[in-house]
């Protein structure tokens, strides 16, 4: 499709979107907005007009989501629900920093959040049966980022335009206003947030001291690495003929196992969302990671990375087994169990850095707080507000404090609860070089990336042959070219 160059990436991906358009369960009109119908203000369907939430009342909003404790905006009461159903994914027992935050936002406002648990693999496909059917509950719901996009071209997800100022964006990473302000939403014009956030896990490099110096290397060789320093560990660690490895990484299953792939691409330069809209998996920096991944398993320098799932490299390393590999900081709780507080077989720095590349680049996954756009507008107001106080300081220096989670708010290493956290400087760099890309059914992408991927480590393709065949379903998948 013929692009304006002047047009934002954003923009190109609406239009690119809207082409290939048939249906839509979300669509405009000014009726049919499932319960809004009673809101009087004559805006798109499902959306809540005009009310009186003030986001910088009673403080700027950078005062009050940022300080010790959050104070809620000013908002009239009578248009805001005393209760609200939230789906969570998993049982409440698995996340204590969410448990808190649900009665702390309680105690604050007097709104009851019910929390509606659903396991994590059937949440998708949960969401996608209410939200399809215009179910008005729940009302708030937590949204893995890759499903973000889909999910927002739908026009199932409430616009939050008014809690997302300049100044409450730049307490965030940078890539949430650049990737999460969106225009693919075919209900509605112009673009729009959709989203706060649920919690976010960050991934940096996680290595062994001890092994490395087992290994002969200096304990914190694997601060400020680059891949030809995990190669040579990796070679060291093959010589020595022992029960160590210098690095592995997920390769099973059809989602995990592209994650090690984009990140490494990433510290090359690699991107795969093009400006004008198109995904391509094909690039050169993309070639030269498979062909690096793919050598270091036929030159024999890394166990089997097939045998390794979502947790596999945590079990090797937690072992006492690995000098390292890259995955989320939440690993630390588990090595501090294991090993102690003041243990020396653990420590943490950024992901390696790739050739000619003088930044580390880092990568975050974020669970969204969204809005049901089909739920009554009083239960969508509760849930803005909620979702207010879950990108505060506090709600995110809870979730690193008791769950290792990322603290998505820049704000909360500030917050006195994380006055003497462990890693922070490294964690705060990993923030500060997040990179992140979202694009439509990006899912369907990664299933169809992820065989040819595992087709390469296996020997069975090239690295330029399985990506140029991955290009082709991706084309296929995404309408384009």
């Amino acid at each position: 499709m013929a692009t304006d160059s002047n047009l934002s990436r954003r923009r190109v991906m609406k239009l690119a979107a809207a082409a290939g358009a048939t249906s839509l369960t979300g669509c405009l009109g000014g009726g049919g907005g499932g319960s809004d119908g009673d809101s009087g203000e004559g805006g798109p369907s499902g959306t809540l007009g005009e009310w009186s939430l003030d986001i910088n009342s009673p403080n700027p909003v950078t005062e009050r989501i940022s300080g010790n404790e959050w104070i809620p905006p000013e908002y009239d009461e009578s248009e805001v629900a005393s209760g609200f159903e939230r789906m969570n994914l998993g049982g409440m027992e698995n996340d204590p920093a969410t448990a808190w935050f649900q009665d702390y936002y309680n105690e604050k406002t007097g709104i009851t959040p019910k929390a509606v648990t659903v396991p994590s693999a059937d949440a998708v496909s949960k969401m996608r049966t209410l939200l399809s059917s215009r179910s008005e509950s729940p009302a708030l719901m937590q949204i893995s980022q890759e499903f973000f996009m889909d999910f927002v071209e739908q026009g199932w997800l409430e616009p939050v335009d008014d809690l997302w100022t300049e100044e409450a964006y730049g307490q965030f990473p940078p890539y949430f206003q650049d990737q999460l302000m969106t225009g693919i939403d075919q209900s509605l014009d112009g673009e729009h947030t959709y989203m706060s956030v649920g919690l976010s896990e960050a991934h940096g490099l996680n290595y062994n001291p001890t092994v490395l110096e087992e290994l002969g290397f200096d304990p914190d060789f694997y601060d400020d690495a680059t891949w030809a320093d995990v190669r040579e560990v990796c070679e060291e660690a093959t010589s020595q003929s022992g029960n160590l490895h210098g690095w592995v990484w997920y390769g099973s299953g059809n989602r995990y196992p592209v994650y090690p792939f984009l990140r490494q691409a990433w510290s090359r330069g690699g991107t795969f969302v093009q400006d004008d809209g198109t995904v391509v998996v094909n690039n050169d920096a993309a070639v030269t990671t498979l062909e690096w991944q793919s050598q270091m398993l036929a030159d024999g320098l890394l166990p089997d990375v097939m045998q390794y799932g979502e947790g596999g490299p945590a079990d090797l390393f937690l072992g006492g087994g690995l000098a390292g590999f890259g995955g989320g900081l939440g690993l630390m709780a588990l090595a501090h169990e294991e090993w102690g507080e003041d243990t020396d077989q653990y420590n943490v720095s950024l992901l390696p850095k790739g050739e000619s590349q003088e930044e580390h680049v880092s990568y975050m996954n974020t669970d969204f707080l969204t809005i049901n756009r089909f739920a009554p507008p009083e239960k969508k107001r509760a849930a803005m507000v909620y979702m207010d106080g879950g990108r505060s300081a506090i709600a995110s220096a809870n979730e690193y404090d008791q769950e290792g989670n990322y603290p998505a708010n820049t704000q909360a290493w500030e917050h006195e609860l994380l006055s003497d956290a462990k890693y922070k400087e490294t964690a705060q760099r990993i923030g500060e070089t997040a990179k992140v890309e979202l694009w439509p059914k990006q899912i369907e992408t990664y299933d169809a990336l992820v065989t040819k991927l595992q087709g390469a480590w296996l020997g069975q393709k090239s690295a330029q042959a399985a990506l140029d065949e991955a290009q082709s379903q991706v084309d296929n998948i995404l309408e384009q070219n």
